[in-house]
């Protein structure tokens, strides 16, 4: 785990010494707190690929200020959303995607965009290309979690926020770049992973999972998707309100990304 540690660190370090590379207009200040670590090992590490993940409750138990983290920052994740957070989400995203695009170059690995309906990201070596990724950036957890989705697959038990937070939008998009995916893609050997950011008041990471798993999770789920709320900002800009939770505790950490980005 030291390794994974330090490489998202280093990625931490990279965003806050190169903001103005990334965006002079919109500045971002990251963190990656002792506490942080803490959550990630125990919430993330010495869980994966369990049968079934450990509840919140025990692991305030386990994790000394856990319980007072959730206290504070709880509310804040259940306030209201509105018309305008829409845009800041989309800068946002923009901001994690060029910050990770940037870092990966200091790792040799040449990120170029893509337009729809292939995945946002290629990655190239010399003329060829050897990846496709999406990356999706996801500051507060599902927090209801374990009562809104009823269908747990993988797991017999109940899922949980820090766990079940790294959303999917479902819709006409993802089905027609599954099939582009599929079609044009995956037959020519070349790897595509969705990719998250997760950067919690608990876990911060990235974390990131082939796409033939997503959509195996997306089979088995069926009809059986979560519908979200409809909220003010819907009216203004297209937003899909259905979304599959993929299971962070079967994901493949950072390293593990970057290493097969260079197979």
């Amino acid at each position: 785990m030291k390794q994974e540690v330090e490489l998202y660190r280093e990625l931490i370090d990279f965003c806050n010494e190169h903001q103005n590379e990334i965006e002079k207009k919109f500045k971002r200040l990251l963190t990656f707190t002792d506490f942080n670590v803490t959550c990630y090992k125990e919430m993330f590490w010495k869980q994966r690929r369990t049968s079934a993940p450990i509840s919140v409750k025990e692991l305030k138990e386990q994790i000394q200020g856990l319980t007072e983290i959730y206290k504070k920052e709880v509310p804040k994740c259940l306030g209201r959303r509105n018309e305008f957070l829409k845009g800041m989400d989309i800068q946002k995203g923009q901001w994690y995607e060029k910050a990770l695009q940037m870092f990966l170059a200091t790792k040799d690995i040449y990120v170029k965009k893509k337009g729809f309906p292939f995945p946002d990201f290629e990655v190239v070596s010399g003329n060829k290309v050897v990846a496709y990724y999406e990356l999706k950036y996801i500051q507060v957890p599902f927090i209801y979690a374990n009562t809104k989705i009823h269908n747990t697959y993988p797991y017999a038990t109940s899922r949980y926020d820090y766990e079940s937070s790294l959303t999917l939008d479902t819709g006409k998009k993802l089905q027609l770049q599954r099939t582009k995916i599929e079609n044009d893609i995956l037959p020519l050997g070349i790897p595509v992973y969705y990719v998250w950011w997760f950067d919690s008041f608990h876990i911060k990471g990235i974390f990131a999972m082939p796409v033939q798993e997503v959509f195996d999770y997306y089979n088995h789920l069926g009809n059986d998707q979560f519908t979200r709320k409809t909220r003010e900002g819907d009216a203004i800009a297209h937003q899909e309100i259905t979304k599959i939770y993929p299971p962070m505790l079967n994901m493949i950490t950072f390293k593990e990304f970057i290493t097969s980005l260079k197979q």
